[in-house]
Formats: C-alpha cells, structure tokens, sequence
C-alpha cells in the first residue's frame, strides 16, 4: 500500500496556516455580526489578541518555546469558536513546522489538531477542503480505509481541488475492499478527464495497471495500459508495458517464442531496447530460424552500443552468436531465390517464410508483398501457414513502411489471442501522438 509522505503532508498544512488574517471583534463591531453571508472568524478580546498576534510572530521566528507560552495563555482568553480557531490553526502550523522530514509521529500529532479546526463551527469555508483531504490522507495511513473513503469524498463535495484527490479516492476504496468499484470508478474519471481535454496524471494509470494486473483481469489490464501508452509513451513505458505483458508472469507462460520475437519487434519499433535485449533478441531469432533478424538486430546492437564489441565487431557470446548466424544464412541461399522457390511451391508457408526473411532484412515492402501472396495462397502448405502470424508481419511490415491506414487493417484482421492483443500494443504505437506515422528503419 502506497501511504501519503508525512513531510508533504505538513509542508502542505503550512503553506495554508501562514496567512491568517486576525481581525478583534470588540465592542465596536458587534454590527459586523449583522452582516449577511460568511463572516471570517475573528478574536474576541484584546487580552486573546494580543497572545494571539505573539504567538503568530514567535511562530514565523521559528521560537517555538515562545510560541507555546503565549497559545497557553491566548488558550486561558479565549471565550469564542473565533479565538479558538486562530490558536489550533497557529498550533497546527507550530506542530507542522516542528516536524522532521517524514516523521512517523506526524498524523499522531496533527490529526487532533485537524479534527478540532473541522468541528469549529467559524472554519473558513475555503480552508475545510484541504483540512478534509489532509485528515483522509492520515486516516489512510493508518489504514482506515472508509474513514479515509468519506473524507476525501467530503473534500470533493466542498470543492477541493488537487491532482491526486480522484486517486486517493480511488486507493481508499480499493484497499476497504471494493476493487472492482474502485477501478470503475478510476477508469470513469480518466475518461471523462481525457473527454473534457485535460491531462490525466500518470499515477491514475500506474495504479489501475497494478490492481488489474494482480486481478489477473488481462482486459482490463490492456485497456488502460493502452490509454497509458497513448498518454506517457515513453520508451521507458513501452518496455514496461512488453515486459509486463510478455515476459513475466503469466504472461510469460502464455505467450510462445514466435510471439514474443513479434513483441521484440515493437520494442525495437519503439526505441526501448535496453542492452541484453538487443542478445536476447537476436539469439531468440536465431532459435526460430530468423538468421537475417538475428544479424541485423546484433549489427544495430553494435552500432548503438548496447552489444559489447571491439572494432565494430562483436565480442564474446555475441560473437560466436554471429557467426552461427552467418552460417545459417549462408545455407539459405538469396531472398530473390528463395522467393522464387516458393513462388514455384505456391504454399502459404512458403510465401510466408520468405516475407519473413525479408522482414528481418527491414525490406517492408518486399515482406509485404509475400505475406499479401502467402495470405492469398490457395494451399497453406507444412506445416499449415498460420495466418494470424502473418497477418501480425503483415502488420508490422505496413507499420514500419509507414503505411498506418494499411497496417492497422492487418491487425484488426487477427481472430485469436494472444496475437489480437499484440496486434492492440501495436496498433496503440501507431494511434500515439508522438509515433505520428511509423518511422521506417532503412532496408539492409
């Protein structure tokens, strides 16, 4: 359970104690009690007044010793809600000042302040959304899950405003219990935040992520990674969101080596290759008979630095990763001949191994023309063409040509999981503001 950081707790309890307006209501101005509308709270008596405005400036010093000698005597003046109001708001700012950073005793030791400044009758109205919200962030601290519920709600009704209400709400009550309430209610706010065209923080998201993750609920896991990827996507992010999804977990037993060489292609798609990614991959390709890939990838690797080397040329595992590479390819003959072989065998599988040589040569437009001919095959061929895999290339060779509009069609074309939900972490790169159109990576 994320708890919310004492220190931020009191600096915020600070910054609203350090204006207080003191105003004695003496004799005089009895008729300002006629006055209609909200009246701001004020002192009775001189004698409180004067403890008051001393402990006020001994406050601002940092004297707390002084300070507290004058709230005791301004405690023993006052006579009205008025003049109790101004000496716990000073107390609270006196405490709050006090504390060290992230103090475990901070709730301990403000909450009793908050709650008499809430049951004041002369609170200002303005101050009584943050005193609420405050008193909920303690409550959940402290794991009172519905106490911290009905105050944060409290502080929404009166009007409070900050980034992270609609979240605490929503972590309230999903730690009391109610998670699947709970993330309806996150997953509506984002939405109607996003429709009124204003930015949704990307905490919302983190969180919904984690609790539908640990839900094993993978819909609603991808619907708002989704909504997130748009938002924040970073490289950073979009190698989470792979991970997440493909590499750990569940999802790591749900997804088989040919998948998870597609999700390695978005990685690469995204820029969010890290540097054992970059081995991993090719050595992953390698496995899959995808030689042309995996030497193209360990190049790419080299050129970035992200593959140990010496010379422009890899070194240690790599190195040796390579030159089975190598060897492979040079049993496999041309593309231009092994494209007109399978052109004479007229199979799917044929036609669509050949798109995929070509894929991993990052000729988009040669692999898009085999994998459109392999789907268009009259025989599947053996072992039978799988033609949501190539629909997926087919996808991914529009994508990164540039062609949106025609790779979006691909994916949408995808019957089964998991590739449907492939296709969707791709389809999102393409849908994301700062992907615009695909950027193409130049043919080899």
């Amino acid at each position: 359970m994320k708890t919310f950081p004492r220190f931020a707790l009191a600096a915020a309890l600070l910054a609203g104690a350090s204006g207080l307006a003191l105003t004695p209501a003496l004799a005089k101005d009895k008729k300002k009690e006629e006055q209609t509308g909200p009246q701001k709270p004020s002192v009775s008596n001189a004698d409180a007044l004067k403890q008051i405005q001393a402990a006020q400036t001994a406050i601002g010093a940092k004297d707390y010793a002084t300070a507290t000698t004058a709230l005791t005597a301004a405690d023993a003046a006052a006579k009205t809600d008025g003049d109790r109001y101004f000496i716990t708001a000073l107390r609270l700012q006196m405490t709050a000042g006090q504390l060290a950073p992230n103090d475990p005793t901070a709730d301990a030791k403000l909450a009793p302040l908050l709650d008499q400044l809430l049951a004041n009758p002369v609170t200002p109205q303005e101050d009584l959304g943050r005193y609420t919200y405050s008193r909920g962030n303690m409550y959940y601290n402290a794991k009172q899950f519905p106490q911290a519920l009905a105050a944060f709600q409290k502080a929404q009704q009166l009007g409070y405003q900050n980034e992270n209400l609609a979240l605490q709400i929503v972590r309230a009550k999903t730690e009391g219990g109610d998670v699947a309430g709970g993330l309806a209610d996150l997953e509506k706010s984002i939405l109607a935040e996003k429709a009124a065209g204003r930015p949704v923080s990307e905490d919302q998201y983190r969180f919904a992520i984690s609790r539908y993750y640990k839900l094993g609920d993978n819909a609603g896991t991808q619907r708002v990674t989704a909504m997130w990827l748009h938002d924040f996507g970073t490289p950073k992010n979009w190698r989470d969101a792979i991970y997440t999804f493909g590499f750990q977990g569940a999802g790591a037993k749900r997804i088989d080596s040919r998948q998870r060489v597609d999700l390695f292609r978005l990685m690469r798609a995204t820029n969010s290759l890290v540097g054992a990614d970059y081995l991993e991959y090719a050595q992953l390709t390698y496995d899959t008979g995808l030689a042309r890939e995996s030497v193209s990838v360990m190049d790419e690797g080299v050129k970035n630095g992200k593959i140990p080397a010496a010379g422009g040329k890899p070194t240690g595992s790599a190195a040796q990763l390579l030159g089975l590479a190598r060897q492979q390819l040079g049993t496999e003959g041309t593309a231009e001949a092994q494209e007109a072989k399978a052109k004479r065998t007229g199979t799917g599988r044929a036609l669509a191994d050949v798109g995929d040589f070509y894929l991993g040569n990052n000729n988009w437009a040669k692999a898009a023309e085999l994998y459109r001919a392999a789907l268009a095959a009259p025989k599947p061929g053996t072992p039978a063409m799988n033609a949501d895999e190539v629909n997926t290339h087919l996808g991914i060779a529009l994508a990164n040509a540039g062609d949106k509009t025609g790779a979006k069609q691909a994916f949408s074309s995808i019957k089964t999981a998991p590739r449907t939900e492939i296709a969707q972490l791709w389809t999102v790169w393409l849908d994301a503001p700062a992907n615009g159109a695909a950027a193409p990576v130049a043919a080899n």
